[in-house]
């Protein structure tokens, strides 16, 4: 798995959208720092779209959901948290990773 900054990310799956390639899923992983209490890694590792309308410069809307890997936190506008996107007291991204890289490095 290769380890990626949320910028990093980004300029991938808006480049996903801009030449109209497949879409792609990743994880954030948020720092612990970032909460009032512990959450163990899965709970504060959120599974997004490349489909998501922030990565997209034409989309009519900004807004980036995701859902946690643990399944406690379903459906959650992560934008809306993000110190990234301006919430200065926010969740900080920790790193991020493409699903499909984990996977196919799992099965070496």
């Amino acid at each position: 798995m290769e380890k990626l900054s949320f910028k990093e990310l980004e300029s991938i799956f808006t480049n996903i959208n801009t030449n109209k390639l497949d879409s792609k899923k990743a994880v954030i992983v948020f720092t612990e720092d970032s909460f009032d209490r512990p959450y163990s890694l899965k709970a504060r590792s959120y599974e997004i779209s490349s489909n998501a309308k922030v990565f997209k410069p034409t989309a009519l809307g900004f807004s980036l959901f995701g859902h946690s890997l643990d399944g406690t936190d379903p459906f959650v506008r992560l934008d809306k948290y993000m110190e990234y996107y301006g919430n200065e007291i926010g969740w900080k991204v920790d790193y991020c990773y493409l699903i499909e890289e984990a996977r196919e490095n799992a099965k070496v």
